[in-house]
């Protein structure tokens, strides 16, 4: 196992302050010209990218957010018109509901996407050429499957207790 030394650290840092420099860059211009958090938007294209519905555990999966704060975030996107809850989808459980993006949602996650395509072009996608993207895929592919073991571990711990 390699050895967590100040340039690991490091990296980990620099990393850390140019995804948030990022996202605040495009949260802006989300707001800027709609009126929405990226935080919302994230919501809205994790049910595109689900189907358009979803329960909402699988949103907060998709997202890699804790459920509680994924529920706040539908919460206001109903309110709003964007998203509709569909409740009883379930026999076998009277709990389960399923969220769905509206026609206005729909609508709107288009319109919006062009805002956030152009503010990851910008401040992202125009400064990699493919190999940078490659080599950032294999990273990130590495990094999400020993998540993945770190997960799978701790439920088999939690199981064995």
């Amino acid at each position: 196992m390699a050895r967590l030394d100040n340039v690991r650290v490091g990296v980990w840092r620099g990393m850390q302050a140019l995804v948030g420099e990022i996202e605040r860059n495009i949260d802006d211009e989300l707001r800027a010209e709609w009126d929405i958090s990226l935080g919302w938007f994230d919501v809205l294209a994790s049910l595109q990218r689900l189907g358009g519905r979803a329960r909402p555990l699988d949103v907060s999966s998709d997202m890699r957010l804790p459920p509680s704060s994924v529920s706040r975030r539908l919460d206001r996107l109903e309110e709003e018109g964007w998203i509709a809850r569909h409740k009883h989808v379930d026999a076998n459980d009277h709990r389960a509901v399923d969220v769905e993006l509206t026609k206005t949602g729909r609508r709107l996650w288009r319109e919006m996407s062009v805002t956030y395509r152009r503010s990851l072009q910008a401040l992202f996608a125009v400064h990699l050429d493919k190999a940078d993207i490659a080599d950032m895929q294999r990273v990130l592919d590495l990094l999400v499957a020993a998540g993945q073991e770190i997960d799978d571990t701790s439920r088999s711990d939690r199981a064995t207790r």
